[in-house]
């Protein structure tokens, strides 16, 4: 795209020399020649300071609140930086001919984005958002990516508060849109899980008049998702109940995959029953765009981890971490630790505060607490006054620390103590709580 053009679009001013732009971003540190800049003033730092930066690096040119006339680079000054950026993806998205996916959820939205890229990238040439890069900004920037050369987009969507997923979709429409889960996430800004039901439910307002919404059957919420889908076609998935895309028996990660009444075993690296489920909302949404059972069994089988999301690490002959360390929810816990269930003689859980959780805050920690203990959890190592209490209703075995330094080495010593018996640990937290310092620790040791 022309610089001029963008300059229509977002009804801005071109001051420079016209040219042509691919792709966009809003780091200084990583902007590529070629790219397009965003700039615009945030709490602590003023992007519009650094527009010599990005012109050494090669930038064709910034999108600007305000005109800099010491930079020998184009600028296009609009009123609303944040806003053009979302303005220009979606005019971008409507010249893009390929196939988009969007996701959202509660719990495993990077997972899932992973298996249905996997799968995708059996098919052809496949773009998927990078990380947890999901937001009013991540999601845009991965949309103007977007070139002739793919084939496919797999799109993740996250938020915190009603209105965004609606924002994002709306930039995104996609072909495809998939609530994978609702659970007790952002509580802050959703109030309950009815509302973060809701709220994740925006996603299929993007949907054109031959898009298709994925649904899981299982989830309590699917009853209202279906109901607000009915001018779309609708492919369900699900273990417990009756769906189009189901996992039947299932032998710890291997299983029989039934897709309208035709089968094919895969056999899952990624632990957890509700890999499982991913792994069908993953088989529905590339079986709806053309994926065949073989394609789908092999992008599945072919993927092996995702950092920081139940990342199966060998510390010792008879001892694993389960590195789950990213973020952190009562409902991505609890799927954690029944991920753990006979993977050894004793199962550890190291555990930061999970944030955003409201007036349920507390109740919710003492609740993963006591699920922990009936699970068999053998210790409980707390990290945040919240994770205190889920220590506190734990009972005998769970312990409170000030420090990831006084945890790491808890875990080192009682590791010692137990060197001929198998011990699995898991880290859990929200990423604010800095667990991976944890996970890293026991991996260097």
């Amino acid at each position: 795209m022309k610089l001029s053009d963008a300059a229509k679009i977002l009804n801005g001013e071109l001051r420079g020399e016209d040219a042509i732009f691919y792709g966009a971003s809003t780091d200084t540190r990583s902007i590529q020649a070629g790219q397009l800049f965003f700039a615009w003033k945030g709490d602590k730092h003023d992007a519009h300071n650094f527009l010599d930066s990005i012109e050494a690096q090669g930038a064709i040119g910034a999108i600007v609140e305000r005109y800099t006339p010491s930079v020998n680079i184009s600028q296009i000054i609009v009123k609303d930086s944040q806003k053009a950026l979302g303005v220009l993806a979606k005019e971008w998205k409507k010249h893009w001919k390929g196939t988009a996916i969007a996701l959202t959820g509660s719990n495993g939205k990077t997972t899932l984005k992973e298996m249905i890229a996997s799968i995708l990238r059996e098919k052809g040439q496949t773009l998927a958002t990078e990380g947890n890069y999901n937001n009013h900004v991540g999601c845009p920037l991965t949309v103007l990516k977007l070139t002739d050369q793919y084939e496919y987009a797999v799109i993740e969507m996250g938020a915190n508060h009603f209105e965004e997923i609606r924002y994002l979709t709306k930039i995104v429409q996609p072909n495809v849109a998939i609530v994978n889960n609702a659970g007790p996430c952002h509580l802050e800004g959703f109030g309950n899980i009815e509302g973060v039901a809701k709220a994740k439910g925006e996603i299929f307002e993007g949907l054109g008049k031959d898009g298709i919404a994925i649904i899981n059957a299982d989830d309590d919420y699917a009853q209202y998702w279906l109901s607000i889908n009915t001018d779309h076609k609708i492919m369900t998935f699900g273990i417990r109940n009756d769906a189009d895309v189901m996992a039947k028996n299932i032998q710890k990660q291997s299983f029989e995959l039934v897709i309208h009444g035709e089968s094919i075993h895969v056999n899952l690296s990624l632990v957890g029953i509700h890999n499982i489920l991913n792994a069908c909302a993953a088989a529905a949404a590339t079986y709806s765009v053309g994926a065949t059972l073989e394609e789908i069994q092999q992008g599945l089988e072919n993927l092996h981890c995702v950092k920081g999301r139940l990342e199966k690490i060998q510390l010792s002959p008879n001892h694993i971490l389960i590195n789950d360390a990213y973020n952190g929810n009562p409902a991505s816990l609890k799927a954690g630790i029944d991920a753990l269930e006979g993977i050894a003689d004793h199962t550890w859980l190291v555990l930061g505060d999970m944030r955003e959780l409201g007036d349920f805050a507390i109740e919710l920690h003492a609740e993963c607490g006591q699920y922990a203990k009936s699970k068999g959890f053998d210790q409980l190592l707390a990290l945040g006054e919240l994770s205190k209490k889920s220590a506190e209703a734990f009972g005998e075995g769970g312990h409170h620390f000030a420090n990831h330094d006084d945890i790491i080495a808890t875990l080192r010593d009682n590791l010692k103590a137990i060197q001929n018996e198998s011990v699995a640990i898991l880290v859990k937290g929200s990423n604010s709580m800095k667990m991976f310092v944890v996970a890293e620790a026991m991996m260097k040791q």
